[in-house]
C-alpha cells in the first residue's frame, strides 16, 4: 500500500454481537455497507471500539474476512493487531494478511508499562516477520504507555509503516508527531470531534473515530470542509459533534454509549460483550434525549 493512501474520514467500527453474546456478521456487513455509503475513506475492525480484548483467536480470523468480503475492495480494511508479546502480534497480523485486509493497526504491549527503547524493540520485531503495512496506533489512555515522539520518528523511516493513529488526547503530542512525520507518514487524528479541524489545519490528513457511524455523513461534511478551508462550516459540525459527545461519553463503559446510538439510530450496534454491561433504560433515554438534541434523531412525541 502507498504510504499516502491513508487518508480521510476512516471510522474505528464496533464489533456487532446478539443478545446471547455471539457475533453478529451479518450485522458487520450492513455496518460496513452503511458507512461506506456515509462516504468514509476506510474502515477499522477489531480495534479499542471493536471490543479487541474479548474477541477469540477463531472470531478475529472471521472478522477480518468479513470485513474484506464486505468491503469488496472500495475502502482499505485496517485490522486490529495489537498483542501483549511480538508472537502474539504478529500471528494477528498474519490472520490479518491471510484475510486480505490492506493494512494493520499496532498498539505498544498494555500492562507492561515498557520504556521507550522496549516499545522501539517490539515494532522492530514485528515489522521484521510482517509484510502487511503498518498503522502504529498510541492510544496510552488503554495501553499506560506513550510512544514517544523520537520513537515514532524512528519508525517512520520504515517502509512498512504508513501511518499512525494519534489518540493521546494531548494536542501538544499530536501537534509534534504532525510536524516531525508527517512528511513521511499519514498522520490520522483520534478523537475528531475534540481535535479535528486543529490536526487537519496543521498537517493530519484525516481522522480514525469511534463515533463517525454515528454521525455518518455528518462527519464526512466536517472533514471535507476541514480539507477545504471551509472553516465556519467545519466549526460548527465541530462544535455539534463534540456536545453530544461530552453528553453521552459519560453514558455507561465505552463502547456501550456508541452501540446504544447505532441501535437508536436502525444501525447494528449490539450488545456488549462481558464485563462490559449494555446501557440500562435509565441510560438509553438519557442517550435518545441528547441524540434528539443534536438533531440525529427526530421526538418522536413532535411527530404526534
Amino acid at each position: 500500500m502507498d504510504k499516502r493512501r491513508l487518508k480521510g474520514v476512516i471510522p474505528a467500527l464496533t464489533t456487532p454481537f446478539h443478545e446471547d453474546q455471539s457475533l453478529d456478521l451479518h450485522g458487520l456487513s450492513r455496518l460496513i455497507e452503511l458507512v461506506i455509503g456515509d462516504g468514509v475513506d476506510g474502515v477499522v475492525v477489531n480495534g479499542c471500539t471493536g471490543e479487541s480484548w474479548a474477541i477469540s483467536d477463531a472470531e478475529r480470523a472471521v472478522i477480518f474476512r468479513t470485513a474484506t468480503d464486505a468491503a469488496r475492495g472500495r475502502v482499505p480494511v485496517i485490522a486490529g493487531c495489537s498483542g501483549i508479546s511480538a508472537p502474539e502480534t504478529i500471528a494477528k497480523v498474519r490472520q490479518a494478511q491471510d484475510a486480505g485486509c490492506e493494512a494493520v493497526m499496532i498498539s505498544p504491549p498494555w500492562y507492561i508499562l515498557m520504556g521507550q527503547e522496549e516499545i522501539h524493540d517490539h515494532f522492530r520485531t514485528v515489522l521484521a516477520e510482517i509484510e502487511a503495512p503498518v498503522m502504529l496506533y498510541n492510544i496510552p489512555r488503554r495501553t499506560g504507555v506513550q510512544i514517544g515522539v523520537d520513537v515514532i520518528d524512528r519508525l517512520a523511516d520504515d517502509p512498512k509503516v504508513i501511518a499512525i493513529k494519534e489518540s493521546s488526547k494531548d494536542w501538544g503530542i499530536l501537534s509534534s508527531v504532525i510536524r516531525r512525520v508527517s512528511d513521511r507518514i499519514s498522520v490520522l487524528a483520534g478523537y475528531a470531534s475534540f481535535y479535528g479541524l486543529a490536526a487537519i489545519t496543521e498537517g493530519a490528513v484525516g481522522y480514525v473515530d469511534s463515533s463517525t457511524p454515528v454521525f455518518g455523513a455528518r462527519s464526512i461534511r466536517f472533514y471535507r470542509s476541514a480539507r477545504d478551508g471551509d472553516m465556519e462550516t467545519a466549526r460548527r459540525i465541530q462544535t455539534e459533534m463534540s456536545s453530544i459527545l461530552a453528553d453521552f461519553f459519560g453514558l455507561g463503559t465505552f463502547p456501550a454509549s456508541v452501540k446504544g446510538a447505532l441501535d437508536l439510530l436502525g444501525r447494528p450496534g449490539g450488545r456488549t460483550r462481558d464485563p462490559i454491561r449494555p446501557l440500562n433504560e435509565e441510560q438509553r433515554l438519557k442517550l435518545r434525549q441528547a441524540m434528539i438534541r443534536a438533531q440525529l434523531l427526530e421526538d418522536e412525541r413532535a411527530l404526534k
